[in-house]
């Protein structure tokens, strides 16, 4: 009887608009990113940015960029440092401004010629995600920095132990 009750959930499962999002569309976005990928390793030239090629220069536009989520304490806080130390312009991110300024504290004390940019975001809220992508964007174009991202580090992250919903309505 067991049995028949976890095949039931399966199928439920499987009738859900969930399922189908997950199955679709994430299959997708993999297979697009791959192909952007390999279209950039094999048709494009090659970045300068290697992790064998480290003739960074001192100036920020030279400098490889580095966006670090969660980067505010654990191993998000010291990638920042260690990414810095390599000669990347770090950019951290997290949802508290005090964080935040503790965490630029923290790498710049450790390493004075540490060039790091925090960013107040909550990600999940997506308004607040679009707010950053501009405020990324304007900012680059401000400092006059190219405006590939060379490394992503998605680290921040929750503990959910019960199914929570953002503002906008998505899981949490």
């Amino acid at each position: 009887m067991e049995i028949v009750k976890v095949v039931r959930d399966a199928f439920d499962f499987i009738f859900t608009l969930q399922f189908w999002r997950m199955a679709v569309l994430w299959t997708i976005s993999l297979i697009f990113s791959h192909l952007k990928l390999f279209s950039k390793t094999f048709l494009s030239p090659k970045s300068k940015f290697s992790p064998q090629n480290r003739s960074f220069t001192s100036s920020s536009m030279a400098m490889p960029l580095c966006i670090i989520t969660g980067a505010t304490s654990g191993l998000g806080a010291a990638a920042a440092h260690a990414l810095s130390k390599e000669g990347f312009f770090v950019v951290i991110v997290g949802r508290s401004s005090e964080r935040l300024s503790k965490a630029i504290s923290d790498v710049k004390s450790r390493n004075n010629d540490a060039c790091i940019k925090a960013f107040q975001v909550d990600l999940s809220s997506l308004k607040s995600i679009v707010m950053f992508k501009s405020s990324l964007e304007q900012w680059l174009l401000d400092s006059n920095m190219h405006s590939s991202v060379q490394l992503l580090i998605n680290n921040a992250g929750i503990l959910a132990i019960s199914r929570r919903l953002t503002s906008e309505g998505y899981d949490q």
